[in-house]
């Protein structure tokens, strides 16, 4: 590579300034390529040299003026004021966070761009109020009338009216919040920038001000720029090449110029020894497969002249030299960060140093290429910070939110014992054990399963003491690991405990007033955004940098990684509650102008580097589309250059673990002989896959808990029986039988259903405070409200017992076989077998008049695709998905029980097994009585001899020490099994 921009920049400075640069100030766009600039000119200087001063722009606007610019969160509470008070709208500040960031940043780009609010905002229904807009171009006229076009009086509708509402207080709101934020002495940056770009006069420090390697500059920029010149106190350095600026000869044409569109960020003006007042036309360039415009023309270099000679080649001719360029697809992040490795060790890069740059396009992937780098590369520069969302600190104070958040339960008095489990989990909680969560001990979690807490924070109080406690706690944490001398640790608990503090003092003030969940997405929206600084010699070894860190800079060796659309151009959206046509209209910044850019900074970042390789994730899992940049595209059609294509593949191919079996030893027999009951979920487990009865009852490996912020399919069941019984237990309560009355009665009042269907909720400890939760809860309340008019069809009827007063058991006795390897003789068993029925009632029996016991069992599932055809079929792991056999197994052998049973059968009644199934009932003439081989089980005991046979069978098996616990041959039922990691599947 030839000189780099800045060091063209610094032998500019040095011979025009000499080496005392202590009146002169060096404006950047970002503080990195200072230091960069900084070593260059002491290097060619080769004496000592006053240094200059180097600020950056926004150093710049705020070193004239005493505003001050105000925290991000205190800015939308503020503006959440001036929104409530000028439209009259009550809403929360929870509500309109969201609302608050859009507006915030529609005010400072107008600011910036130093539009007016008025006219933007204008009444769009007075159509007389556009007669004026003489200072608009033709383009810009047509595009305002198409769009309030919309807005006629013959075009209504609900959306429109809300938007015209809204629209026409936004000038009210615009002014009221900047006369807001001024008497507080603070402001917004845009609103800061525009007060220092009309102010009359400027205090000026240096007598020069050098700015260096601009693009695009807003409109604040360029009259703080132009007055600079007109004081004969600014000078330019912009940084470009031909590839991508229009040549004179372009200039006189006037078809499109199918360059890039970074170029008319710095201009399309002409070089130094071309006239002076030429534009160009539009510039299209070929964008993700489409012809897109590119920004709009910003003459930089007309306006503001280049101090370096436009027309050198060796400055601006560079993209154009031979260059290899390599691209790579890779099908995972990961891969691409372990490629970096073998990329500095290829042709040793990493002893080129300062001159050797990965950058990273999507810069989550900065801890695998950390991991991923060679011993060799033992000078590193990572400018990106490491981020602290990914230090155990955040994840710490995450779980205590949670904790005093989703956590509360019983109206703020409990602590959900899951939540308190995962806090306990966590490497740090033992720097807790002396800090007590309010009452709470860490100590006691894993013994008690509810915690009363009367003095914890709850949703009743403010986000104050909920900040401050948790600040506490992050504190005794940093004190409790500053033996260990982690800086890593200690940077990240301050970073932490800082962000804590700042929140409460904004509480504390009363401008944040939001509830727990707003303050939870808040505070992990800062910890996203902050990052920890490495510490060392930044101008010295690799450099691993995100995409803004390499303004200026350029390198010999460049690997840009993760460039996938949606990172290159990165965050590319309109949203704005200023519609594009009014925007493009007004001089306003759009989606165009932020694409440009991005084109800037990736064309700009390519132009010195001669050696290239870009690489990009080509999988279309996990959100990600698989399509390169479009600027990478752009390479392929215009470039000229050579491009060679590479894909990454794994040298290992992992070979798939198959789950084995476990031989019944000593401990696993005796740890059966200890189980003196069996429940007919263990027995279905068993049939289902023998291993998995091992882990579940035999190793006792508990099930993952479920999120109870979540309602999975066994939760969303509990929910529905709860819901039930609730009913049932109301009526039963006042009358032994239930009459069509009765049900009624809940029928016709919607709201009494629902309450039940809460309180169901709430002591199954399931919020209803999420959008997926309120359509459980409907769902809920239909399933409830089929199943009472089901019910109702078989009135009068009487509920014997339910859920909890409805166990049944019985005592079995089988043998099983000799053993070949641990006993000669057969064994002798006795075991209780049975559980808990959902509902035993009493119903008459149509057809032959008498009395009727039924086992009903509620499934809110799906009914079976085929039906059982025997008992035989029962017991076949292979009737399980299809037939639903293990629901077969579980009420039949329920029915058997009550059948012998003195105190629920004591008349010797017919007993019949029920499978309710809710989704897919019918409402009228469903009867839920299992068939066998399509024929009603009116009374189980015809079926009695062949079950029990079949049972004593499986139960024989169990305890058999021969048969050993195998895996299951169906792969589809290891999908969905807790246990399938222990298997390596």
């Amino acid at each position: 590579m030839n000189k780099t921009f800045l060091e063209y920049v610094a032998e500019d400075i040095i011979s025009k300034y000499g080496t005392n640069l202590s009146r002169i100030a060096v404006v950047f766009p970002n503080k990195r390529a200072a230091l960069f600039l900084n070593e260059h000119l002491a290097r060619l200087a080769g004496q000592p040299v006053w240094s200059p001063a180097y600020i950056t722009i926004s150093d710049l606007f705020r070193q004239h003026t005493d505003l001050k610019t105000a925290d991000p969160i205190k800015l939308i509470c503020d503006i959440h004021k001036s929104f409530t008070k000028c439209t009259g709208i009550d809403e929360t500040l929870d509500h309109f966070y969201g609302w608050g960031q859009l507006l915030l940043a529609d005010f400072d780009d107008i600011d910036k761009n130093m539009a007016d609010a008025d006219s933007i905002f204008c009444n769009l229904k007075d159509i007389h109020e556009l007669d004026d807009i003489s200072y608009l171009d033709d383009e810009q006229k047509e595009m305002l009338k198409r769009f309030f076009a919309n807005f006629s009086d013959d075009i209504e509708s609900e959306l429109k009216k809300r938007f015209l509402s809204l629209w026409s207080h936004f000038g009210d709101i615009y002014h009221d919040y900047n006369r807001r934020l001024t008497e507080q002495g603070i402001g917004y940056e845009g609103a800061i920038y525009r007060k220092v770009a009309s102010g009359q006069t400027l205090h000026l420090k240096y007598d020069k001000y050098l700015f260096v390697g601009f693009n695009l500059l807003q409109k604040v920029e360029r009259v703080l720029f132009s007055r600079l010149m007109k004081e004969d106190k600014a000078k330019f350095y912009w940084d470009f090449d031909e590839y991508y600026m229009p040549s004179p000869s372009q200039h006189l044409t006037t078809s499109p110029s199918p360059l890039p569109s970074g170029g008319a960020l710095v201009s399309s003006a002409p070089r130094t020894s071309a006239p002076t007042n030429l534009t160009t036309s539009p510039s299209h360039h070929l964008s993700g497969g489409a012809l897109v415009s590119s920004a709009p023309t910003n003459l930089n270099l007309s306006d503001f002249p280049n101090e370096l000679d436009n027309t050198d080649p060796d400055i601006y001719a560079n993209m154009r030299r031979p260059k290899r360029i390599r691209f790579i697809s890779s099908p995972t992040e990961n891969a691409q960060a372990r490629f970096a490795g073998n990329w500095l060790l290829e042709n040793h890069r990493y002893r080129a140093g300062r001159k050797t740059a990965i950058v990273m396009c999507d810069e989550s992937i900065l801890l695998p290429i950390m991991h991923s780098l060679p011993p060799e590369a033992d000078k590193v520069n990572i400018t990106s910070g490491f981020p602290l969302a990914m230090t155990p600190v955040a994840s710490l104070v995450m779980l205590l939110f949670d904790l005093y958040t989703l956590g509360l339960r019983k109206k703020g008095t409990t602590l959900n014992p899951h939540y308190l489990k995962k806090l306990m989990a966590h490497p740090y909680a033992h720097h807790l054990q002396e800090v007590h969560l309010k009452g709470v001990h860490l100590s006691q979690v894993h013994q008690e399963e509810q915690v009363h807490q009367p003095n914890s924070p709850s949703h009743h109080l403010t986000t104050s003491p909920i900040l401050h406690h948790i600040a506490t706690l992050i504190k005794q944490v940093g004190i409790a690991t500053k033996p260990d001398g982690d800086p890593l640790t200690q940077e990240s608990v301050f970073r932490m405990f800082t962000i804590l503090n700042r929140l409460a003092a904004l509480a504390d003030s009363g401008d944040l007033l939001v509830d727990n969940t707003t303050l939870r997405r808040l505070v992990s929206q800062l910890v996203s955004t902050s990052s920890i600084p490495f510490h060392g010699e930044p101008v010295v070894g690799v450099q691993i940098m995100g995409v803004l860190e390499t303004r200026n800079i350029d390198f010999d060796h460049l690997l840009l990684l993760s460039c996938n659309e949606g990172n290159m151009p990165k965050g590319v959206n309109d949203s704005s509650f200023i519609p594009y046509s009014i925007r493009k209209a007004h001089g306003l910044t759009t989606i165009d102008n932020k694409v440009a850019i991005y084109s800037y900074y990736f064309h700009r970042l390519l132009q010195r580097a001669g050696d290239i390789t870009i690489a990009y994730n080509n999988s279309t899992d996990n959100g990600h589309t698989g399509e390169m940049s479009r600027f990478m595209l752009q390479l392929l059609v215009e470039s000229g250059q050579k491009i060679d294509h590479y894909s990454l593949t794994a040298k290992n191919q992992p070979s798939p673990l198959m789950p084995k079996a476990i031989e019944k030893d000593e401990t696993a027999l005796s740890k059966l002989e200890e189980m003196s009951r069996l429940s007919p979920s263990a027995i279905n487990t068993y049939i289902r896959c023998k291993l998995a009865f091992y882990y579940q009852y035999i190793a006792h490996i508990k099930e993952p808990d479920s999120d109870p912020e979540t309602i999975d399919n066994r939760m969303f069941g509990n929910i529905f029986h709860r819901a039930a019984y609730l009913i049932y237990k109301d009526i039963t309560d006042h009358s032994p039988v239930i009459e069509k009355a009765h049900i009624q009665a809940y029928l016709s009042n919607r709201k009494l259903l629902a309450s039940v269907v809460d309180r169901a909720f709430e002591e199954e400890e399931c919020k209803t405070n999420n959008g997926l939760q309120i359509i459980n809860r409907e769902v809920i309340i239909q399933y409830i409200t089929k199943l009472l008019k089901i019910d109702q069809q078989l009135c009068p009827f009487s509920i014997l017992a339910m859920e909890e007063e409805a166990k049944v058991y019985t005592q079995l006795s089988f043998t099983t076989p000799p053993s070949h390897h641990l006993t000669t003789s057969p064994s002798h068993h006795h075991i209780t077998i049975g559980g808990i029925i959902d509902r035993l009632d009493a119903v008459t029996d149509k057809q032959t008049g008498k009395r009727r016991i039924r086992v009903v069992d509620y499934k809110t599932g799906n009914k079976p695709s085929s039906a059982i055809k025997s008992i035989e079929e029962v017991f076949d792991p292979k009737n399980i998905a299809s037939k639903h056999s293990n629901y077969f197994l579980q009420a039949i052998l329920y029915s058997l029980i009550v059948s012998r049973s003195k105190e629920w059968n004591a008349a010797n009644d017919a007993v019949s097994p029920a499978l309710l199934f809710i989704k897919q009932a019918p409402a009228a003439h469903y009867d839920p009585t299992l068939l066998i081989d399509k024929h009603p089980i009116s009374d189980v005991t015809v079926y009695e001899e062949e079950f029990l046979t079949k049972l004593k069978h499986t139960l024989a098996d169990i305890y058999s020490p021969d048969a050993a616990f195998t895996p299951t041959d169906d792969r589809k039922k290891c999908e969905l099994c807790p246990y399938r990691m222990l298997c390596g599947l």
